[in-house]
Parts: structure tokens; sequence; C-alpha cells
């Protein structure tokens, strides 16, 4: 086995992480705030880096960001008394996947609104993919991010 993969499966993203506990990135680091593990800022606490829960990646281009140790991480929560959520891996990703698709409908329909094109053709190119995540979910996702209009319908594009 690679080294890669084996550093892929020990650090792993607040995405990835979060999708083990039935939630979203933003919700798990917050959940890392609330048991110690990170400070309010986001930054990993001295908690985290005494205990060598993550790994700072600093890319050649971009801002830094951090993995965490997925076994230290997972052991030190649950002892904590943090439960899964008994959401699958496979329904968080498609959660996950229907919160991106609702990210790009809304920026379909602000293009749409102001009138280009492209605000169609994105809405064109969503359908597929808002089918195989599923309506139900895709709209739960609009309405998370703030969407205020009636549930999208396929049949309207």
């Amino acid at each position: 086995m690679s080294k890669k993969n084996n550093f892929r499966k020990t650090w792993r993203t607040l995405t990835e992480l979060g999708q083990e506990f039935g939630v979203s990135a933003v919700k798990f680091g917050n959940l890392l705030k609330q048991h110690g593990l990170r400070e309010k800022d986001g930054e990993p606490s001295q908690i985290a880096q005494e205990g060598g829960f993550f790994e700072k990646i600093v890319p050649k281009e971009g801002k830094p960001y951090y993995l965490w140790h997925r076994d230290k991480t997972v052991e030190y929560l649950t002892s904590l008394g943090v439960n899964k959520s008994g959401v699958s891996e496979k329904e968080a990703l498609l959660d996950t996947e229907a919160r991106k698709l609702a990210k790009s409908y809304l920026e379909a329909q602000k293009l749409d609104d102001e009138g280009s094109k492209l605000g169609y053709l994105m809405f064109q190119e969503l359908t597929s993919d808002i089918k195989k995540v599923g309506l139900d979910r895709f709209n739960k996702a609009l309405k998370s991010l703030g969407f205020k209009g009636e549930p999208v319908t396929l049949e309207e594009w």
C-alpha cells in the first residue's frame, strides 16, 4: 500500500469527519469548538496541538488548512459523549452534494435574473445532478441556505 493512501486513511478533512457523524463540515467544526479542539476563530486549540490531533497543510498556492487525525478525533469526541447521528456515509455524501447543487442553483438564479444566458445553461446542467441526489434533499438544502421561494420542481426548466 502506498504512503499516500496511508496518509489519507489517517488524516481527514472536516467534511470527511463530518460525514462520519452525519453533519456538515461547518457543524463538525463547531463540534470541535464545543469540545475544546478548536478555538473560536477556527484554529486548532492547545489541546489539539499537544495531542497531535491535526496536521497543517501549506499548499504552494492558496491558504493553509488542517487535516485531522481520524482515529484520535473520533475517539476523543465519542469519549465525551458525542454520538454519530446514524446517518450513513452515503446519505451524508448526498447531503453534501445537495448543498453544493443548491449553491450552484442560487448562482444560476442570480445570473438568470440578470438576463444572462449562462443562468439558463446552468439550470440545464444541474437537472440530472439534482435528480441523482433527490429533489426533496435538494429543496431541503436550498431552504437551509436561506432560499425563501417555493420548492423547486424540475418541470419548470
